[in-house]
């Protein structure tokens, strides 16, 4: 069973936030994201998961994908752009996920997210690519 199942919590922020929201050519909007948190639920069943993100920019428009493992699939990133990712489970307390978005400026932007959940933690770290900025975060199982 995947020990993703669950809702977790944002609850701080890395403080490599800056220099990768300049990194990514996106510096302009570190003071409307800076406190940005997100809840995500996943509800996992084999190669098929539900996966439910609220984010605190739009507290009362949830997005919700239900999705196969190893499958390209599109959604919505918090400043509404089209977001096209694929997951693949590493392990049941691993996963990486690629993901390529389209922001208002036009230019796609490429990241690799691993999430690894210890328990009730879940890290995850994000990688810009080609920039190779990277942030780290860490949410925390809901109870």
């Amino acid at each position: 069973m995947s020990k993703f199942n669950g809702t977790w919590v944002e609850k701080e922020l890395d403080p490599s936030f800056d220099a990768f929201m300049d990194a990514i050519g996106l510096g302009e909007y570190k003071e409307k994201y800076r406190n940005v948190r997100t809840t995500v639920t996943y509800e996992c069943n084999g190669e098929n998961w539900k996966i439910t993100w609220l984010s605190s920019l739009c507290p009362d428009k949830p997005t919700t994908v239900n999705i196969q493992i190893g499958k390209e699939f599109d959604t919505k990133g918090p400043d509404g752009s089209d977001v096209k990712s694929t997951l693949t489970v590493i392990s049941d307390c691993e996963m990486k996920e690629h993901a390529v978005t389209n922001t208002d400026d036009g230019k796609n932007r490429e990241f690799i997210v691993t999430r690894k959940v210890n328990g009730d933690v879940l890290d995850y770290t994000t990688e810009a690519i080609p920039s190779k900025a990277t942030m780290k975060g860490r949410m925390y199982r809901k109870k």
